[in-house]
């Protein structure tokens, strides 16, 4: 990386940390959670006029032509801001897919479209079984005449709702080994979005397709379509785990702080030995981990995502433990500042796949699967 390099990613990070301190806070939150999708537009059309939805699509299309290792210094502050808004679901995994894929006209409206903030895309990945890694699709899909039919159902997913299209996979109906992916526009007929609030305040939502009309952008046999959108879905995990360890450290923060502050039986906690000795091995581990999602993010192999979210669930499920245990029953309240920081971790760490998800990818790997 040259000086110039580094003087641009410390310029975005500090624009990111400035813009969250007044535009992410508590109530305004709280106002953005209560928006019926949790997307007030005003608000994403103020991230794109920021260049932040663009960051990652090609100059040619509307972008900026960074990279994923640009997009998760931003989505680290954001993480810290506690954003509600769908960043990673939208930009990095919809905007993502879509970018690979979208060819022709369609890539010309809907890609400018998405680094203006014009409109919103999200990708409906998860089977309705409630499993967080891609599968074979059970949703359907119809050609009739020049039309394509999908019928079926998505799960929980985040982003979903109140996006201007969604992504869907599904099998061809005239050829069950051929998988294919669709862009499936919001005011289509046949199409229910259930949209659900999420215990950290943010929201997703489930899909229901009857003989809804979709637009296919790329086909092919189902391994090599499921080794397609893994490059994607891996992309957006990189930019997940980043984002919780901004959620992580911003909970650091917080809790040595209190420590530093408060006092039990006329001294501070943190002149505790064992308190800084378990502070300290929580600060070692956040910073390990984002040595590794710099790594990942930098080549977002399997072998990296696995190890990184391994390391991000562990560190994310650590933070929130030891963030209460040194607060007591005060980190556990709505009214105070660590709570909402004990939401997002404690969601965060399992939202874009399980421990056993990754360890079983890890284990594969291991054993002599392609990395």
């Amino acid at each position: 990386m040259t000086d110039t390099d580094t003087e641009i990613h410390e310029m975005l990070v500090d624009s990111a940390r400035r813009w969250a301190e007044r535009a992410c806070t508590p109530e305004v939150r709280g106002a953005v959670s209560n928006h019926t999708t949790g997307c007030p537009p005003d608000r994403w059309r103020e991230l794109a006029e920021l260049g932040w939805l663009g960051i990652a699509l090609p100059e040619r299309d509307g972008g900026m032509g960074a990279g994923l290792p640009e997009q998760c210094l931003l989505v680290e502050q954001l993480g810290r801001a506690l954003l509600v808004e769908p960043f990673v679901a939208s930009a990095v995994l919809g905007g993502g897919l879509l970018e690979s894929v979208a060819k022709g006209e369609l890539r010309e409206v809907w890609l400018a479209a998405l680094a203006a903030g014009e409109r919103r895309v999200a990708w409906a990945a998860w089977e309705p079984d409630g499993a967080t890694t891609l599968a074979k699709p059970s949703t359907t899909a119809t050609c009739q005449g020049e039309l394509w039919r999908l019928s079926g159902t998505k799960g929980l997913m985040p982003g979903a709702g109140g996006a201007d299209a969604v992504l869907v996979t599904a099998q061809l109906s005239q050829d069950t080994t051929t998988t294919g992916l669709f862009l499936v526009e919001a005011n289509a007929g046949g199409l229910t979005l259930s949209n659900q609030r999420l215990y950290d305040g943010r929201h997703a939502a489930t899909l229901q397709l009857e003989n809804t009309t979709g637009t296919l952008l790329q086909e092919g046999p189902v391994e090599d379509m499921l080794s397609m959108l893994n490059q994607a879905l891996n992309k957006g995990r990189v930019a997940h785990c980043a984002e919780t360890l901004g959620s992580a450290q911003a909970a650091f923060d917080i809790t040595l702080e209190y420590v530093r502050t408060r006092r039990q039986f006329g001294k501070a906690l943190g002149q505790n030995q064992v308190v800084q000795h378990r502070l300290v091995d929580l600060y070692v581990e956040i910073q390990e981990a984002r040595a590794l999602c710099l790594e990942a993010a930098a080549a977002p192999t399997r072998r990296h995502v696995a190890a990184l979210g391994i390391r991000t669930g562990q560190v994310a499920r650590h933070t929130w433990e030891e963030a209460i245990q040194l607060h007591g029953a005060i980190g556990m309240t709505d009214e105070y500042v660590l709570g909402a920081y004990v939401r997002r971790l404690a969601l965060a760490a399992d939202l874009y796949g399980t421990s056993a998800d990754y360890t079983d990818l890890l284990a594969d790997l291991s054993l002599g699967a392609p990395a």
